[in-house]
């Protein structure tokens, strides 16, 4: 009997510092690190998008759930309390900065998810045009 071979489930990408290198847009992150970032809902949202244009809240999970590991390998209470350093985006953070960077990570990749998730179902708030002085809803216009 032949058997279909198993492959092994797909190994999530680490987005932090891929998202870290899209979010730099004050400076080059190999000169700031993580300083040069805007880490907003919105960068974050159109970073999930970018990477996975059919799935982009599974992309916004996958960050949520790497800041979460990044705080208890490395945060002040995690594993390693020593901090880490990561080369790529030249940052040495100690387990205090670690910290607030997951838990602010963590925030605003759960904001650029809900972002996502009402973009898919459509549920945003309708649209305001000023005719002739006053407000009008376009959608229920006569």
């Amino acid at each position: 009997m032949n058997r279909i071979p198993q492959l092994p489930a797909p190994r999530p990408q680490i987005h932090i510092e891929a998202l870290a290198r899209y979010c730099a847009t004050i400076c080059e992150i190999e000169c700031c690190g993580l300083d040069a970032c805007d880490f907003s809902p919105l960068h974050i949202a159109s970073y999930c998008l970018s990477r996975n244009p059919r799935y982009p809240s599974r992309v916004a999970w996958e960050i949520i759930e790497q800041a979460k590991t990044l705080k208890s390998n490395y945060g002040s209470n995690g594993a390693s309390a020593r901090g880490t350093t990561i080369n790529e985006i030249n940052e040495r953070m100690s387990g205090r900065r670690v910290d607030v960077f997951a838990e602010a990570l963590e925030r605003q990749a759960e904001l650029a998810q809900a972002i996502l998730v009402a973009e898919q179902s459509d549920n945003r708030d309708p649209v305001f045009v000023w005719k002739n002085g006053r407000g009008s809803d376009v959608m229920n216009e006569d």
